[in-house]
């Protein structure tokens, strides 16, 4: 094997002669490396030279035939729609997939004998009391719906919302009377509420105000009020997440159980999120 010079980087003193080129210049002069005539070592890899006129070295490149280039320009296309697919997915597409999951989970929920929703009222929205507690079951059937008496006076500002005052809750029994039948109806229930999040700390912080036992509803409870946000598709980008919407199912216990449920019939009925489904990308696509 011959060997090959050796040559300093350019601009040191033993730099390449001009006409030795790199394969990336024999690419831009039409030309196809063969053999090289001369090498650069550096630490992290060695830069090959060639002589473009010696027909040793180089070889013009070979001219695509007609299939190739249509091979090629289809290659191209189908590169760039997947490329600009995959932004779009980035950036909207996700939405459109999530829509298609709240669909799903409606209708799934709809499938469950065990289901139930549940809403109260309160006094307000820290250290609160509830003041009328409502739960459904999956063919709108009633299972609870009770006004309570608190052991604080309901705020103004509270009964503006709600409606309930101190004179309709009067008569009402406390939450302590009510506990055992709360307990009862959901027993071995999937619990649907819309906000769970603030109706179980509700609940909680009146089993600790009575000395009760905590009704552990987290790990079975879902909130509706987020899988509403994910079916609207209302993103919000700076906050990376999906806009959240009232119920208005007009501030009754009773009421906003069957607006929910409403709310889940019309999620699971919407036909067009199912016929149009977003493929999803391939981690490695």
């Amino acid at each position: 094997m011959v060997e090959l010079t050796k040559y300093s980087w350019w601009g040191e003193s033993n730099e390449p002669p001009p006409h030795l080129k790199t394969k990336k210049q024999l690419g831009e002069l039409g030309l196809s490396p063969l053999k090289p005539s001369g090498i650069i070592e550096t630490r992290k890899y060695d830069v090959f030279l060639y002589d473009p006129n010696n027909p040793e070295c180089c070889r013009p490149k070979r001219k695509p035939s007609p299939k190739q280039l249509e091979t090629l320009a289809a290659n191209r296309l189908k590169a760039q729609i997947k490329r600009d697919y995959q932004e779009w997915y980035r950036e909207v597409g996700f939405i459109e997939r999530d829509r298609v999951s709240a669909v799903l989970w409606a209708r799934e929920q709809l499938s469950k004998n065990d289901l139930v929703i549940l809403d109260t009222e309160t006094t307000g929205l820290d250290d609160a009391e509830i003041v009328e507690i409502a739960i459904i079951d999956r063919t709108e059937e009633t299972l609870l719906d009770t006004l309570i008496k608190p052991s604080i006076p309901i705020p103004a500002e509270a009964a503006e919302i709600h409606g309930i005052t101190d004179e309709m809750v009067a008569s009402a029994p406390s939450f302590p009377t009510i506990y055992p039948r709360i307990v009862e109806v959901l027993k071995d229930k999937q619990i649907l509420i819309y906000n769970a999040e603030f109706d179980i700390k509700i609940l909680n912080y009146c089993c600790r105000l009575h000395n009760l036992p905590i009704l552990k509803l987290k790990k079975r409870s879902e909130c509706l009020m987020e899988w509403v946000a994910q079916w609207r598709g209302d993103w919000n980008y700076y906050y990376k997440d999906y806009q959240y919407f009232p119920l208005n199912g007009g501030h009754r216990a009773l009421e906003d159980c069957i607006a929910a449920l409403q709310l889940i019939k019309k999620m699971a009925a919407d036909s067009d999120r199912i016929n149009c489904p977003v493929p999803i990308p391939q981690k490695n696509s």
